[in-house]
């Protein structure tokens, strides 16, 4: 294929996954240790902010010796007692085909409750605090007065805040762009093949005016950022089916990855690709996922260590000097289904603000069962923060008091509307790129 553009921009890209791909610890253990380095390592945060947003003289003992009836300030971990979460007996009963209870878009309910735990004790929570609002797993810090009863009645609450922003953001003396692009779902009963195709014209200056070839040439990097192909590729029937009846079948994910490696392979020739997995790709499901195999992409592997790279979820790296941090999707959308916020932005903002990527895991989102270390814990404020396969496309640059100013970032499910983001990195300004296939008869 010749690229109907003359000349492209590069870029200077830089990796930082590691501490999400390099796990040095064997699984099989309690996920209670996860808990106690995620504390650990926000403690002191927590009380660097409660002090500040309270006063330096406020009290701040431990659960265990809190005086009734006197103001305090209390640290701990979040949990949520949920009645509809989803429990063992009910996947069970799914596979064996009778429904133990009604299904839920949502698991939230009048009767969830809040209770606040540190390493030697758990404290219920009532008063202005709302269970629906908040998320289990969250470190946080609160203000207020035991009861009698034994329940601690809270009049404030805080998250540790942004974590610093090292790095400032950098000027950059011309335009240049990253495309992000999510839920692309090849293989799929519907899937997008005449927009993929589209997409992929646009980016090599195929298809558009001088205009858009103008626009498309100063993009020096893509992200695919999960869901590559479809959820309906990984067919449970089959897989249930004796291997006499299926020897002679090809497995539906072959022919998607192929469609995927070939798509990959038309652009990498172009600019450097980075290719994140998701839920229904073929990785790891817990999280962090790591990079899909070189294995699966023959084509695309030429370029491997090149323009081509196979990344992890999360991922963080640096293009251009603009540090970015995001998913696949799978811990707002797991955030979303245990709490009644439902804005993309807020679920994003609220992790970054308890500084932490995925807070909902490992109690209703699967992750490994760390021990030393919570790799999900920001210890640095990204640039660009954003989280993939959602259900449409937002951004918000915002800053806190501190002055640290982050772009949040929701990238759209490609397969629900057919759309991508262009994210430039001169200003911060991400505009939605829509493909769209329906043209007008009207003259």
């Amino acid at each position: 294929m010749e690229s109907g553009i003359s000349q492209r921009s590069s870029c200077n890209l830089v990796k930082m996954s590691e501490r999400f791909t390099k796990i040095n610890e064997k699984g099989g253990k309690q996920y209670a240790h996860i808990y106690c380095a995620r504390s650990e390592a926000l403690k002191d945060h927590l009380v660097s902010n409660a002090k500040l947003k309270w006063g330096e003289d406020i009290l701040m003992p431990g659960l265990s010796n809190i005086t009734k009836n006197v103001q305090c300030c209390i640290i701990g971990t979040l949990f949520k007692h949920m009645d509809l979460q989803p429990s063992i007996l009910k996947e069970l009963g799914d596979d064996m085909n009778f429904q133990l209870t009604e299904e839920h878009t949502r698991y939230i309910s009048e009767k969830d409750k809040l209770i606040l735990e540190d390493a030697l004790q758990r404290i219920p929570l009532m008063g202005n605090i709302l269970p629906e609002e908040c998320y289990t797993g969250c470190v946080v810090a609160v203000l207020g007065k035991q009861m009698e009863s034994g329940q601690f009645m809270v009049e404030e609450y805080t998250y540790a805040g942004f974590p610093p922003q090292t790095h400032h953001i950098p000027r950059l003396e011309e335009d240049c762009y990253v495309l992000m692009v999510s839920g692309l779902s090849i293989g799929g009963k519907d899937e997008k093949t005449l927009q993929i195709q589209l997409l992929l014209d646009y980016i090599t200056g195929m298809i558009g005016e001088s205009l858009d070839n103008e626009l498309s040439s100063k993009i020096v990097h893509m992200i695919v950022a999960g869901n590559n192909i479809s959820g309906d590729t990984l067919d449970k029937e089959s897989q249930s089916k004796a291997k006499y009846l299926t020897y002679k079948a090809e497995a539906s994910t072959v022919q998607a990855m192929e469609d995927l490696d070939y798509f990959i392979s038309q652009i990498v020739p172009y600019i450097s690709v980075d290719v994140m997995g998701g839920e229904f790709d073929l990785t790891n499901h817990i999280l962090p996922q790591k990079p899909m195999h070189p294995c699966m992409f023959p084509l695309s592997k030429r370029y491997l260590g090149k323009t081509f790279s196979l990344a992890s979820n999360p991922y963080e790296c640096s293009v251009n000097g603009v540090r970015m941090l995001g998913t696949s999707g799978q811990n707002v959308n797991n955030m979303r289904l245990y709490s009644k916020v439902d804005d993309g932005i807020r679920l994003l903002s609220d992790t970054l603000s308890c500084r932490h990527i995925a807070p909902t895991a490992p109690d209703t989102l699967g992750c490994f069962p760390f021990t030393k270390k919570d790799p999900f814990v920001i210890d640095e404020c990204p640039h660009v923060y954003f989280c993939s396969n959602q259900e449409r496309f937002q951004s918000k640059l915002q800053k806190d008091e501190n002055g640290t100013e982050v772009l949040f970032l929701c990238i759209p499910d490609f397969h629900k509307t057919s759309s991508a983001v262009l994210l430039n990195l001169k200003t911060l300004n991400a505009e939605e790129l829509c493909i769209d296939c329906n043209w007008s008869q009207e003259q």
